[in-house]
């Protein structure tokens, strides 16, 4: 019996002696710790306030393959102002640039961190896309800014993704596979742009409304734009056609609406999936009023006149319109008037009225 105890007291020591030299970590148990590498891209940029954990991989004899020691990393940081250190994640703390240094069993390594101003705003160009199926396009340029004003272009350091498979990403392009929406996500650190992408199908027949136009200047007009889809079914472009104008001084075009500039006549060319449709516009100065050469007549029976009339518009020009106004009198028995020649009838009073376009003017005429 008391060799039983004996025994068993042996084993219960070689158990707690065993527990006490084995290491908690695999270090110990395997060998030596050659070399250690921090696996995170080198050099880390960062902005103020952001996050990132370190992960360090090491040779360790007795292993093949490379091992996880972050867990039993010291680290240290060249300058706490910038960058510090809490179990292996380095937060951001000022702009600047930090040496971060890890130790395992006397194995080294080091990154370099650099800190830069915290991001106010991320951007990318263009803000959308609308293409059709089958069509591709370059991925936007994007564009940060930070907290101290400074604009910096970081196209090529953005991750993108796409939401669904109806579009893909090729060689820094976007390719639209199926007609339908899908939402392209550009990461950089932890800000990310989302820029919204339209797949159409092919259009077979574009028309516009209206093919032409007369406008006042400095006057506007909205375009009607239809497309018509291989199976009949329609839809509004108006505001996804791209135009041009023969001449930007006369009139342009901003999302589907005509706007009149000066005097003349332009052009205007929309194209739409390689199809091309076109509006006249011809922009014409504003009637302000038409002017008589006389206010009044007072006629002796038998007697005549000729009256002009002249339009002024709101440029400041005029022209006489005698021979193109429509001419009227209240009471041909007393006058009559034909081209402005006024002639006296019979003893009375009458109106002489001279119309074009949307302008009137009325001349009182006595007979005597």
């Amino acid at each position: 019996m008391n060799r039983i105890k004996i025994t068993l007291r042996g084993l219960l020591a070689l158990i707690i002696v065993c527990t006490v030299l084995a290491p908690s970590h695999i270090l110990a148990a395997t060998g030596d710790v050659t070399s250690i590498e921090i696996t995170n891209s080198s050099p880390q940029k960062l902005s103020v306030s952001q996050t990132v954990a370190l992960k360090v991989m090491a040779e360790v004899e007795g292993f093949d393959n490379k091992q996880d020691v972050t867990a039993g990393v010291t680290w240290s940081t060249s300058n706490a102002a910038v960058a510090t250190l809490v179990k292996g994640k380095v937060k951001a703390v000022a702009a600047g640039e930090a040496t971060i240094y890890a130790e395992v069993d006397g194995a080294k390594a080091q990154i370099l961190v650099q800190v830069s101003e915290k991001i106010k705003s991320i951007k990318a160009s263009p803000k959308s896309y609308s293409f059709v199926k089958g069509s591709e396009s370059t991925l936007p340029k994007v564009s940060i800014v930070r907290a101290n004003g400074k604009e910096e272009d970081v196209t090529s350091e953005i991750v993108w993704t796409v939401s669904n498979e109806l579009a893909v990403l090729e060689n820094g392009k976007i390719k639209g596979n199926t007609p339908g929406r899908v939402l392209l996500q550009g990461k950089y650190g932890s800000e990310t742009v989302k820029v919204p992408v339209a797949i159409t199908d092919i259009i077979t027949k574009v028309e516009v409304t209206p093919t032409a136009l007369q406008l006042n200047i400095k006057k506007s007009k909205a375009l009607k734009v239809i497309g018509t889809y291989a199976n009949g079914k329609t839809i509004n472009l108006s505001k996804q056609v791209t135009w041009t104008s023969s001449n930007n001084a006369v009139a342009t075009v901003k999302n589907g609406t005509v706007k009149t500039l000066a005097e003349g006549q332009a052009t205007l060319t929309g194209t739409y999936q390689n199809q091309t449709i076109k509006t006249e516009v011809t922009v014409v100065p504003l009637l302000k009023k038409l002017i008589p050469s006389q206010k009044k007549l007072v006629l002796s029976r038998q007697g005549s006149t000729t009256l002009t009339v002249m339009a002024q518009y709101d440029t400041g020009k005029t022209s006489v319109v005698t021979n193109s106004a429509v001419w009227s009198s209240t009471k041909p028995s007393v006058a009559t008037v034909t081209n402005g020649k006024v002639v006296a009838v019979g003893k009375g009073k009458t109106s002489i009225t001279a119309k074009w376009n949307n302008k009137k003017v009325t001349i009182p005429v006595t007979v005597k």
